[in-house]
C-alpha cells in the first residue's frame, strides 16, 4: 500500500502498518501499545548499533557516510535532513561519521564523502559514491527507490 508505512515496534518487534497521515503523530503498536519510534531527522549510528538498526528497519533506509570537513557533505546536509523529515515512515536516514567510526568506513570501503548506501527491507540495493551533480537528483533518486516495489 502506497499510503502506509511499515514500522517495527522497538519493544515487541512486531511489524505495524501505519497510515502516512498518522506518522506525524505518535502512532502506537497494535500488539503491545508502545509508541512507535518514527525518526523525523537523521540518526547518527556507530559500529555497535549499525547492523541492528539496518536489519530492524523494514522500509527504505538511506545511509550517508559523511565527514565534518567535507564541503560536499555540508552542501547535501540540508537535503538529506529535509528528506528525513518529509519522508518519515517511508524513509529512515542514518549518518555515519567516517572520521570517528573508522571500522564502518573501512567495512564499506569509503573513499569519497558523501557516500550513500540504500537498503530496502534490510538488503543493500544501491550505493553512490560522491555528491549528486544537482541537489534535486538526490531527492528524485530516493523517491524512485521508495516507490520501488521489488528489487
Amino acid at each position: 500500500m502506497a499510503d502506509t508505512a511499515i514500522i517495527r515496534c522497538d519493544t515487541c518487534r512486531q511489524l505495524n502498518r501505519v497510515p502516512l497521515e498518522k506518522v506525524a503523530g505518535k502512532p502506537i503498536c497494535g500488539t503491545c501499545k508502545s509508541v512507535l519510534d518514527i525518526p523525523r531527522e537523521p540518526v547518527w549510528v556507530k559500529k555497535g548499533t549499525f547492523d541492528r538498526v539496518v536489519t530492524n528497519w523494514p522500509e527504505t533506509l538511506l545511509i550517508e557516510f559523511t565527514a565534518p570537513v567535507s564541503v560536499f557533505c555540508k552542501i547535501v546536509d540540508p537535503i538529506v535532513n529535509k528528506l528525513a523529515q518529509e519522508k518519515a515512515g517511508k524513509l529512515k536516514v542514518m549518518k555515519v561519521d567516517i572520521e570517528t567510526d573508522l571500522y564502518l568506513a573501512e567495512r564499506f570501503k569509503i573513499e569519497k564523502t558523501p557516500t550513500f548506501v540504500v537498503y530496502k527491507n534490510g538488503a543493500e540495493i544501491i550505493r553512490v559514491d560522491g555528491a549528486p551533480k544537482e541537489k534535486t537528483d538526490l531527492v528524485k533518486w530516493i523517491e524512485n527507490i521508495i516507490n520501488l516495489k521489488s528489487f
